[in-house]
């Protein structure tokens, strides 16, 4: 217990919903996982309204076990039509969080116009870490942006992000699925769909099991519960 004392709030869950947040910053990094594997990811930190700085990791999307994945940018087939790649998944949150930002930002990569200290910088057939750390440099600028972001419950209890932003249409072509960041100038509204309420409702009323049927959670199993006896010299106080 000595490690504890001095305790203070560590920060406050992030809730599910729709959130005020200032841009901090995007950035590459090579992270290690508990397990010890090192994954290539784009880190999109973020100031929340009431729980400070958050970094939402996002995955490259073209490795799988440690290994380029050729399967990365195929579609698959759904229930209802195709659905978009792991590659596209990602580019579609990419566009979302530079559209947030400024527009213009992703209209110069389009064309493959970025200058920067005056050089022309080749936009095309970049690598995942090329690419992130361009956007960046591109980003870097808009710090403090203010901006609205969009949180639903995910299956592992926290919330965070829709995990599939994208979508293809019936006629093939690649769409937002689901918007989770926009400028807070109103330009464009985020908004919580159906399902996405749905699950933000059944998260707030799930109840915590019911421990009242344990003799174990009842002051008089305490005492056997802790190997202590009936003895009145090692009995609890109460």
């Amino acid at each position: 217990m000595a490690s504890t004392t001095g305790l203070k709030e560590a920060g406050n869950a992030l809730s599910a919903g729709i959130h005020d947040a200032k841009f901090k910053s995007i950035a590459f990094e090579n992270f290690t996982a508990q397990s010890g594997t090192t994954h290539e990811v784009m880190n999109l930190t973020l100031d929340v309204e009431g729980h400070g700085e958050w970094v939402k990791r996002f995955f490259n999307p073209a490795i799988k076990n440690g290994q380029e994945d050729p399967t990365a940018t195929q579609r698959t087939d759904g229930t209802f039509g195709q659905n978009p790649s792991r590659v596209e998944q990602f580019m579609v949150s990419l566009r979302q969080i530079i559209d947030a930002l400024d527009p213009e930002i992703g209209k110069k990569l389009d064309a493959d116009d970025v200058i920067i200290n005056g050089k022309k910088i080749p936009t095309k057939n970049l690598s995942f870490a090329q690419l992130v750390k361009l956007i960046g440099i591109l980003t870097e600028p808009y710090a403090g942006t203010d901006v609205k972001i969009k949180l639903v419950p995910q299956s592992n209890g926290f919330n965070d992000f829709p995990g599939f932003p994208a979508r293809i249409n019936r006629a093939g072509m690649l769409g937002i699925a689901s918007r989770f960041i926009a400028n807070a100038n109103g330009s464009v509204t985020l908004v919580l769909s159906q399902s996405e309420q749905k699950k933000i409702e059944a998260a707030a009323n799930s109840r915590p099991t019911n421990m009242n049927g344990s003799s174990d959670a009842t002051l008089e199993g305490v005492g056997d519960a802790l190997g202590l006896g009936t003895n009145d010299d090692t009995d609890l106080p109460f």
